[in-house]
């Protein structure tokens, strides 16, 4: 079999990663053209004044391709463009802040977590409940905190950025709350200390 050039083989693998564009874009022709073969007038009318124009058939299936490989062209690039810039912006955070990042957002969450627990459970009665909800808020801060120590072979393959994953909305509302005013000088081996026990 014949090896495809190296050119034709980088788009057909922008192809492949944009799959559902070239779909939608492939589907819009397909109604287009239904709506200039039912809606205006028929092909066959079109097919014969383009032969009273003497303009050859060929010509217009360049045109027409052209157009559809602009079109595709403008759509992957834009697609392409905002991936980089994606890529661009997870790249830009060193691992030490994705880490410190990491750690300061499982303390404030944890610390919400207890805040809620103890307003929502004022009263007595509601002790065991409270007790209940405080353990589960407990072994999900460390379960979660585990990755910064421990991850799985899967996890390894993957950035970082993607594993000590983030919430920024919930991150925004948590510092907004004041939850992260004294968590300046909070280091990784403190996360470590609340987590292996001695």
């Amino acid at each position: 079999m014949a090896k495809i050039p190296l050119s034709w083989s980088s788009v057909l693998r922008l192809i492949r990663l944009h799959h559902l564009a070239v779909g939608n874009i492939a589907v819009l022709c397909l109604i287009v053209l239904s709506i200039m073969d039912y809606g205006i007038l028929d092909l066959f009318c079109w097919f014969k004044s383009v032969e009273k124009e003497n303009i050859p058939l060929t010509v217009l299936m360049y045109i027409g391709g052209l157009k559809v490989a602009i079109i595709l062209f403008l759509a992957l690039w834009c697609w392409t463009r905002e991936a980089e810039n994606n890529q661009e912006d997870n790249l830009d955070m060193p691992i030490s802040y994705v880490r410190k990042r990491y750690c300061r957002f499982l303390v404030m969450h944890l610390l919400a977590s207890i805040d809620r627990l103890i307003h929502h459970h004022s009263h007595i009665d509601d002790f065991l409940q409270a007790h209940k909800d405080c353990v589960e808020a407990v072994e999900q801060f460390r379960w979660r905190a585990r990755r910064l120590f421990e991850r799985t072979d899967l996890q390894l393959c993957v950035p970082l950025h993607e594993v000590l994953s983030v919430d920024d909305q919930q991150e925004k509302e948590l510092l907004r709350l004041g939850y992260g005013d004294k968590l300046e000088q909070l280091r990784e081996l403190d996360i470590y200390k609340m987590i292996y026990k001695d």
